[in-house]
């Protein structure tokens, strides 16, 4: 593990769970997951992580660059939502009636930010 990440795992593990819920929370739609994207583009600003946004009006590009030369990783998540009614008691349940993430982009949006920081 690099000495600059020691110790931090559980803190950081928190930041994406964090994201993850906020994002549960206010989920939007194909085509409209303008306040998502916002958000993803306010988190890679705090990583200093260059982006590019707008791709198929919502999306956003992240570029990690590393210090040697070589072969080239692409990450991908997707932020939509879907049209249900979310049902579960848990503390972070959708607020916006009739979407929720029953299908994981919320978390697959919040780990791909976090890889990035």
């Amino acid at each position: 593990m690099k000495p600059a990440l020691k110790g931090r795992g559980e803190a950081y593990q928190e930041k994406v769970v964090s994201l993850r819920r906020h994002l549960h929370q206010f989920p939007e739609i194909s085509g409209e997951e303008q306040a998502t994207s916002e958000t993803v583009q306010e988190k890679l600003d705090e990583h200093g992580i260059p982006f590019t946004a707008g791709y198929a009006k919502t999306g956003v590009l992240g570029v990690v660059e590393g210090g040697r030369s070589g072969k080239t990783v692409a990450l991908r998540a997707e932020m939509d939502a879907l049209s249900i009614q979310e049902e579960n008691d848990h503390s972070f349940v959708s607020k916006v009636d009739g979407v929720m993430h029953a299908c994981g982009h919320d978390a697959h949006t919040a780990m791909l930010v976090g890889a990035s920081g």
